[in-house]
């Protein structure tokens, strides 16, 4: 680190000494802009804690998150500044994934820290009627809820698996939030191909983890280096499509055939001239269930 940059760090760490936080914020926020380092990391993760921008701070820890993690005191920061970020549930996904290496005064820590989540009725309300509000209502109450104590998310979250009248996209969010949850209970789930599935969502293949997503993102990947796909748009795109088939392929197998094709048959405007009747049909419920999706954005 260059002399400047060390004085810089240390008139940041003079101001947040005498509580001048956003100037401190100013300084280590450039910084950071400049080179990513741990300390640099942690000192603004303190200083935006300090200045209660406790997302913020969720988010940037995520950077050296094994770090957070490793060490204790900077383990329970991380977790009570997510419980105050409203991100109880990923904070539990989280700590399944990383629990048998955790130490008993760990697991308390854990418990103690996550079970201090406030009780919000009028969201857990909400949630568990989420059918009965429009889409742009559905995703927003669907975030905000991951503020809610585990119990309280896992009754309001059931029910949304089979309603109809919540989006598909959501419905396979909260499928994949039981996944990550370890969730070991069967639940039915209403697919996008309006059929009803019972599994048990600890018994399933993570979605990033699934190998039509992988082969797909694989693909995609290719063709981009290739020069014959050009925008990461479009890969956002087809990840949300995959979404929407999300989580069991079978049908759109059946359907699409070679996943080298699954792309130009459900994304690519130039290939719609030559689609067969039932690869259309399914098509145009792929874009109309993506347009209403994207305009609850605007």
């Amino acid at each position: 680190m260059s002399a400047i940059s060390i004085s810089e760090f240390e008139q940041a760490q003079t101001c947040y000494e005498k509580k001048d936080y956003l100037k401190a914020k100013q300084i280590l926020s450039k910084l950071y802009l400049q080179k990513q380092t741990l300390r640099t990391n942690y000192m603004l993760f303190q200083t935006l804690v300090a200045t209660a921008d406790y997302s913020a701070a969720y988010q940037l820890a995520s950077d050296y998150l094994n770090d957070y993690l490793a060490r204790n005191g900077w383990f329970k920061q991380y977790l009570q500044v997510g419980v105050k970020a409203g991100q109880n549930i990923k904070l539990w996904q989280l700590v399944s994934q990383i629990s048998p290496y955790l130490n008993e005064a760990e697991q308390t820590l854990v418990v103690k820290t996550l079970l201090e989540t406030g009780e919000d009725t009028q969201l857990s309300k909400s949630f568990s009627h989420l059918g009965a509000f429009e889409l742009k209502q559905q995703r927003r109450i669907y975030q905000d809820a991951y503020s809610l104590a585990k119990e309280v998310w896992l009754q309001g979250v059931i029910p949304i698996l089979v309603d109809q009248d919540v989006h598909p996209l959501i419905r396979n969010t909260a499928l994949s939030d039981l996944q990550k949850l370890a969730y070991s209970k069967p639940v039915k789930i209403r697919t996008f191909f309006e059929e009803e599935l019972e599994l048990v969502p600890s018994q399933l293949v993570a979605f990033e983890d699934d190998p039509v997503v992988q082969a797909q993102e694989q693909l995609f990947t290719k063709k981009v280096n290739e020069g014959k796909l050009d925008a990461l748009w479009q890969q956002a795109e087809l990840k949300l499509v995959l979404m929407l088939l999300y989580p069991d392929f079978t049908k759109a197998k059946n359907l699409l055939g070679d996943y080298q094709q699954w792309y130009y048959l459900l994304v690519d405007e130039n290939s719609k001239a030559t689609l067969e009747k039932q690869v259309t049909i399914l098509r145009k419920k792929v874009e109309k269930s993506l347009a209403t999706w994207e305009k609850a954005w605007q």
